[in-house]
């Protein structure tokens, strides 16, 4: 038996989550039984889905849904080693037990930082690559607009276009980011949608019309 920290929603919010909404609780985690295994939890992620999430699907009173990375502890499933790292949508608790369905092993470069795995190289990064090359069929030199470039799908899609040597013009809703997006991302042009007209400006931004 292991005393797992875990997140939970205590309260629905009204407007702005506040920390009030939640509580960090104490819950005793059984050991690993036949065909389970049990995961320490390394790296939450905290994802805009997760909002309306709580006005009504996450459940009060129990762990925050949400995916994340861990290790395995405990073993009872053949399918998995102590000490695999493994990405996980088993929520926001130290430690859980699963029967291994929904968690996968990875096989993490230890030259990368093990975040890269549940963004640029999980979900979101999988949604920029089939968005922009198996769905748009992106080119190479082509021209490229990414909207809500600076967020977590938009920022690895335009890397996939300046990769692919595409001009690349991002929107976003502040200056900072619109700052980040050109001195840091490399993008060739970026607006910010909520002091500049989007048409007008898009239409200055792009020398292929």
């Amino acid at each position: 038996m292991t005393i797992a920290r875990q997140v939970h929603l205590v309260r629905r919010p009204s407007g702005v989550p506040v920390p009030g909404d939640f509580a960090v609780i104490e819950a005793r985690v059984p050991d690993a039984g036949e065909g389970e295994i049990q995961v320490e939890g390394l790296i939450l992620s905290v994802d805009p889905y997760m909002r309306p999430r709580l006005d009504a699907d996450q459940k009060l009173g129990e762990a925050m849904a949400g995916g994340g990375i861990g290790r395995v502890v405990q073993s009872r499933n053949p399918k998995f080693r102590e000490g695999d790292i493994v990405r996980h949508g088993q929520g926001f608790s130290e430690r859980f037990n699963s029967d291994g369905r929904g968690v996968q092993v990875l096989n993490p470069d230890p030259e990368l930082p093990l975040s890269v795995y549940m963004h640029a190289l999980g979900g979101t990064g999988i949604t920029a690559y089939g968005g922009l090359l198996e769905t748009g069929a992106l080119k190479d030199g082509e021209q490229v607009f990414v909207s809500t470039a600076a967020g977590a799908v938009g920022s690895v899609a335009a890397q996939i276009a300046r990769i692919k040597g595409c001009y690349v013009i991002g929107s976003t809703g502040s200056d900072d980011k619109k700052r980040w997006l050109l001195e840091e991302a490399g993008l060739n042009a970026a607006i910010n949608y909520r002091s500049e007209n989007l048409r007008t400006a898009l239409k200055a931004a792009a020398p292929k019309g």
